[in-house]
């Protein structure tokens, strides 16, 4: 009984903690991120889809970078939007993973390139590549707005994507 008491308030604080909290932070501060109004910003969806089976390291909050400069660290299932400075843009995703035949620690580094511009939405995805023995990475890659709101129909919006969810974007 005396538990109960006790423990009932406890579970309900962590579970409303927990529920309020994401795992995904974005640098407000980055060079590349504008308050300017939608029509000289891309605005910009980064999406981490969740895995089909338990990944170890690849299920981490992946650190992205835009142009060397740490932009966000996003969490599995979750995605987010953020309005960018137009412009050639080099986006860095980095993941730890299992590598070679000793099971070692390996950081993996993947990057890709994207041409962004002003008044245009976009959706960079982050895709899993289990190389199995070669470890697993992420590869940040460009997606359709179908394709965006397939991947995102259960995951979570965080930021500023509470408030323009892809599935109320139209196209």
């Amino acid at each position: 009984m005396y538990y109960r008491i006790i423990l009932r308030p406890i579970v309900l604080l962590l579970l409303v903690a927990l529920s309020a909290c994401s795992s995904t932070r974005v640098e407000n501060e980055h060079p590349l991120i504008s308050e300017a109004p939608s029509s000289e910003v891309a605005m910009v969806y980064f999406i981490r889809p969740r895995t089909e089976r338990t990944m170890g390291f690849a299920d981490n909050r992946l650190p992205v970078e835009a142009d060397r400069f740490h932009l966000l660290t996003i969490g599995k299932g979750e995605y987010t939007l953020i309005p960018m400075v137009p412009g050639n843009v080099w986006i860095s995703v980095t993941s730890m993973t299992n590598w070679g035949a000793r099971n070692a620690i390996k950081e993996m580094n993947r990057s890709s390139q994207f041409n962004i511009e002003a008044g245009e939405t976009y959706f960079i995805a982050f895709n899993l590549v289990d190389g199995e023995f070669r470890g697993a990475f992420f590869i940040p890659g460009m997606i359709d707005l179908r394709t965006a709101r397939e991947l995102t129909q259960h995951m979570r919006p965080v930021g500023r994507a509470r408030k323009s969810p892809i599935s109320s974007l139209e196209g």
